[in-house]
């Protein structure tokens, strides 16, 4: 599939609208401990310039991958699953398919209920880690890194089981305190400076951040699929060539078809 420059000239647009939508989120945070000092209004600002641009660099290299033409083994793979006649979720549970799992993730699984009961996997967190690691402020420690990973794939979750949530700012305002701001500020002690507040603000704006980039890219290109290829074969086509990241969203759903059902979304208007 040819690279959609259209669909990384919107989704650059949307990145930065999102990153500032999160940053007025946890914005309120520095209020309690700092009142806001310009000096810190700064720091902020420029801490999110340079995470919406590696963002953005994430997102090229996201869908640069994710739209690289299948190779002859999988082009052999694809043609061999589509000859049958059984449904999507039992092909993805037969012998040619967790063969080519196994050959991918390292992993050998019974069936793909089994796989998709063991995600996010180990590899993915290590995977989801390292990216992290490369936007996170580098005081970040590592208890703070693994509640950031863990947060991602919350938000990963909640915003595709209701992707309406992005929309209430209460809402989820309520979700990243909970699930992020609240146990990063249990890392540090009880009364914390106003440099604690600025890092809890610069670590809990980085998985805000890419969840939904992740999220949305990878929903456009699968889409893009399903488009050009019909149902059958273009999920089938998106679990050979993204199959963690397939596995992954498929695995919040009961069956391939309420996953067709959300990939199949129109855009939410802002």
């Amino acid at each position: 599939m040819q690279r959609n420059n259209r669909l990384v000239a919107t989704m650059r647009k949307n990145l930065k609208k999102k990153s500032l939508r999160y940053l007025f989120l946890l914005f309120p945070m520095l209020a309690v401990f700092s009142g806001c000092a310009i000096k810190h209004t700064f720091e902020m600002a420029g801490f999110m310039k340079d995470m919406v641009a590696q963002l953005k660099e994430r997102e090229t290299f996201l869908i640069e991958s994710a739209e690289k033409p299948l190779m002859e083994s999988q082009e052999t793979l694809l043609t061999q699953l589509l000859e049958e006649k059984e449904g999507l979720d039992t092909l993805l549970s037969s012998q040619p398919y967790l063969a080519y799992l196994e050959e991918q993730t390292g992993a050998a699984h019974k069936d793909y209920p089994t796989y998709l009961a063991a995600v996010p996997t180990t590899e993915q967190k290590s995977t989801t880690l390292f990216a992290l690691k490369e936007i996170l402020p580098p005081e970040a420690t590592d208890a703070q890194i693994q509640i950031c990973v863990d947060f991602y794939f919350e938000l990963h979750e909640l915003i595709v089981k209701e992707p309406d949530i992005t929309a209430d700012s209460e809402e989820m305002d309520a979700f990243i305190k909970i699930h992020l701001i609240d146990p990063l500020m249990d890392t540090y002690p009880s009364k914390m400076s106003t440099s604690d507040a600025i890092e809890v603000m610069k670590m809990g704006a980085v998985p805000s951040g890419m969840a939904p980039l992740d999220t949305e890219v990878f929903r456009k290109i699968w889409l893009e699929q399903l488009e050009t290829y019909g149902s059958r074969e273009g999920l089938l086509r998106c679990a050979i060539s993204t199959p963690d990241e397939f596995a992954l969203v498929r695995s919040f759903f009961e069956d391939t078809a309420a996953l067709e059902t959300w990939i199949r979304l129109p855009p939410r208007q802002e």
